[in-house]
């Protein structure tokens, strides 16, 4: 893997399992392009208006808006894409404009929508498949619905394209797969926990993005990792004797107790770690537990520094 990962790519998806830290680490990702130089465009799918002043902007909505300029080098920008408007914007695309535009984006849409699975999907992947081929950005991070939610939005395309046989949404739905299937166009990036169920769900995910919808992976996030500590392999007793320390019986069992959960957790995330490794092609990346009662910016900084640094120490 090249040392420029983080821009390797126009368009990179981030899913995970709910609650593994998908939408940080795909925030942290845009963080640490834009420290590089890029133009980074931040979508969230799923309308996280949260993520913006996380980057350091207003909440965000359906509008483009700068959320951070990074000083001598790029900038974050951030948006939302609402299906309704994924809708309004195709039928300008297709030369319907006005009144009757407007009037077909807002009573249109639920009822062609309901009778076509997937097409809502499609036409929010068929705005951000605009956008990459406009260039609206160097980079355009999108934060995806959580794993159980992302293969589905990522298949809508191919599935459309097999059952609809011509027409226009059949001509974006192949649009779309043909971006989601070239790597220099777009890649996704797996984000899971070190713990069984997540890692579990992240193989079934990556083999459902690489096996049947031919989307390349960029290096997969395992977040949330506690640190190496090599005390913990030594008993409180030995540790004592080594500071000349004299520790009560009741000292030393709690010593003791908290030293073999800390092996404990340890061990667990070595297991997760091998799994990962003997089961995918791509590098992983640890990033660390920030135990904190509030993740803010400080704690975003601290994390795209560790996805900047592992692009450094690949190069």
């Amino acid at each position: 893997m090249t040392g420029d990962w983080l821009t390797s790519t126009h368009v990179a998806v981030v899913a995970g399992k709910g609650g593994v830290g998908s939408s940080t680490v795909a925030a942290a990702m845009a963080l640490a392009a834009a420290r590089q130089g890029a133009d980074v465009l931040f979508v969230a799918v799923d309308g996280r208006p949260g993520m913006g002043p996380l980057l350091g902007g207003p909440s965000l909505d359906d509008t483009d808006r700068i959320l951070q300029r990074v000083k001598g080098a790029g900038q974050v920008r951030g948006r939302t894409i609402p299906a309704a408007q994924a809708f309004g914007d195709y039928l300008d695309l297709k030369g319907v404009g006005g009144l009757l535009r407007r009037a077909a984006s807002a009573t249109s849409l639920p009822m062609i929508a309901a009778a076509t699975p997937g097409l809502e999907h499609l036409l929010v992947l068929g705005k951000i498949k605009e956008l990459e081929r406009a260039r609206a950005a160097d980079l355009i991070v999108v934060d995806a619905p959580p794993a159980g939610h992302a293969a589905p939005f990522l298949r809508s395309a191919s599935g459309l394209s097999d059952v609809v046989q011509s027409g226009p949404i059949r001509d974006q739905a192949q649009e779309v797969v043909e971006m989601l299937r070239d790597p220099a166009r777009c890649q996704a990036v797996l984000v899971t926990l070190p713990e069984v169920t997540p890692v579990t769900e992240l193989l079934e995910l990556a083999a459902e993005l690489g096996d049947e919808l031919g989307i390349a992976l960029l290096p997969t996030v395992l977040n949330a990792c506690w640190p190496e500590r090599a005390g913990l392999m030594k008993s409180s007793a030995v540790a004592a004797k080594a500071q000349n320390v004299k520790l009560s019986a009741h000292d030393k069992r709690v010593l003791d107790d908290a030293t073999a959960f800390g092996r404990s957790r340890l061990e667990h995330q070595h297991e997760q770690l091998e799994r990962l490794r003997g089961a995918l092609d791509t590098p992983i990346i640890e990033l660390p537990r920030l135990p904190t009662p509030s993740f803010g910016r400080n704690e975003l900084s601290v994390l795209a520094d560790a996805l900047a640094g592992h692009a450094a120490a690949s190069s």
